[in-house]
């Protein structure tokens, strides 16, 4: 993965100078049910681009024509082509191909890029209804004892490439930080779920500022705060950022070639459930994420809200991380007297 020629679009150093030891947020997601992992519902376009992002192969050529079939049967039809290509070893169209290298390898229009202030892409949102209390995939960062109905959406995103439109699920962040340190509860048990079904990640607060515009920009809806957290100190936004675990395929950790100095290019060494239990890794990592977003908004079986009377939450799934390194001075976000006691004094 190269792209020398955007070495110097990302600060050597976290560009946030006022920050804490420690960030214990009055107002965090509980613990309980944040994240349920059972039956996760997955479309089989959305598990294949899953698929895509979390595999690091690097095989050549044209698929035989049962593969070619295969993958076509699976495909959207919004980006589809006649002729298949490889892109890391997928099998994937022509324009498929050109999106994939356009944000992925040449790492174009990604939110939070020194370069790239207003990156061309509209988002796009059509709610369906969605019961929660029925639903076993209940992505509600602040679930009730007895849940309203609400709409559900994936967003997708348009990206116009030399005055063409390409759809794809996926955008890019930079200068984010995945938090990968265990995180208790408040009598100092560890959360089993972190890092195996979600993690936080900190984008820069003017960053989520401009995601939140473009949302609004290109579906209409208002976005809400609910299940964000706000650490005016660091200037940072706390996502509870859901990740697939197995039996679907894991989102990817990559860390930068140490060893290139004039081409900015990362290594694949797992998923994130797997560095995430391994204590080299686990700390605050600075660098790019890819990212889903669906997003609820309540209504009723009778009654489909609008976007002139009701706002939308904003939920993000992390598909892949490419990482420039720790961050050691950026706070992580904690939870029980374990962890709050050992910085006591700061």
């Amino acid at each position: 993965m190269n792209a020398s020629e955007h070495i110097d679009d990302f600060p050597t150093k976290s560009p946030f100078k006022k920050l804490r030891a420690t960030y214990n947020p009055k107002k965090k997601p509980p613990v309980e049910g944040v994240r349920k992992t059972s039956n996760w519902h997955i479309t089989p376009t959305r598990r294949r681009w899953l698929s895509i992002m979390s595999d690091d192969k690097n095989a050549q050529g044209e698929g035989n024509k049962q593969e070619n079939e295969e993958v076509l049967a699976s495909m959207s039809d919004r980006n589809e082509g006649g002729t298949m290509v490889r892109w890391r070893g997928h099998l994937v169209s022509e324009k498929e191909a050109k999106i994939l290298k356009h944000v992925f390898d040449d790492m174009r229009d990604h939110f939070g890029n020194r370069k790239c202030e207003n990156p061309n892409i509209k988002f796009n949102f059509d709610p369906s209804l969605f019961l929660c209390k029925n639903e076993p995939y209940t992505y509600r960062s602040h679930p009730e004892t007895t849940p309203q109905d609400r709409w559900h959406g994936e967003l997708d995103f348009t990206y116009t490439i030399n005055n063409e439109t390409y759809d794809m699920d996926y955008i890019a962040i930079d200068n984010v930080y995945f938090d990968l340190n265990p995180k208790y509860d408040d009598t100092g048990k560890q959360i089993k779920d972190y890092g195996h079904s979600w993690i936080y990640v900190y984008v820069p607060d003017e960053v989520m500022k401009k995601v939140k515009q473009y949302f609004y920009t290109g579906t209409g809806w208002s976005p809400s705060d609910e299940g964000l957290t706000d650490d005016l100190n660091a200037e940072l936004v706390s996502i509870p950022a859901k990740v697939y675990p197995a039996p679907n395929p894991e989102p990817s950790f990559w860390t930068r070639d140490k060893e290139e100095k004039e081409k900015l290019s990362f290594t694949r060494v797992g998923s994130v459930q797997s560095v995430a239990k391994d204590a080299e890794y686990q700390k605050i990592h600075r660098g790019i994420g890819v990212f889903a977003i669906s997003a609820d908004v309540p209504g009723s079986e009778s009654r489909k809200p609008t976007p002139e009377h009701e706002d939308a939450q904003l939920m993000f799934t992390l598909i892949s991380a490419r990482t420039f390194g720790p961050a050691i001075a950026v706070a992580p976000v904690v939870y029980g007297p374990r962890l709050r006691s050992s910085t006591s004094g700061n």
